[in-house]
């Protein structure tokens, strides 16, 4: 559990410097050099999944990235970062820390609900069947 509560704040910590960078990448660019960014970072395509596989410090992780539901052509709408856990405890563990970190705007059917950039970016905690997923939704999302 220790292992994955590192692992975790490690890459929330990456997501979290900047509402718009993860892993080193604004997310504020353009959809073509954010793709070829991810995929420089080792990130491939999972059939499997239908989404992009990696390694984020030293956790395998799940990127799904939404280009259509957004406000402004060439943006994105969403990063959605899935992370595989096996404790029954991982979703209310991690909220507990993120109530430390971000602004709790509520709680909806079982997902929390984070205000994390003046600009607007919300983050949204759920649980997975696999574990748990992180939705980021920019300011370009249309809802």
């Amino acid at each position: 559990m220790k292992k994955i509560f590192l692992a975790l704040t490690a890459l929330i910590m990456s997501i979290g410097a900047h509402a718009f960078d993860f892993d080193g990448i604004d997310l504020n660019g353009n959809v073509v050099e954010i793709t070829r960014q991810i995929s420089a970072k080792g990130y491939v395509y999972d059939e499997t999944k239908d989404c992009l596989k990696g390694n984020c410090q030293g956790t395998e992780i799940y990127l799904s990235i939404n280009y259509q539901d957004v406000k402004q052509k060439n943006k994105i709408g969403q990063l959605t970062v899935d992370i595989p856990m096996k404790s029954k405890d991982a979703l209310a563990d991690i909220a507990t820390t993120f109530n430390v970190i971000y602004h709790l705007v509520s709680t909806e059917n079982g997902a929390y609900i984070y205000n994390i950039g003046n600009d607007g970016t919300t983050l949204v905690l759920s649980k997975t069947g696999d574990g748990i997923r992180l939705t980021y939704n920019t300011p370009y999302y249309k809802k």
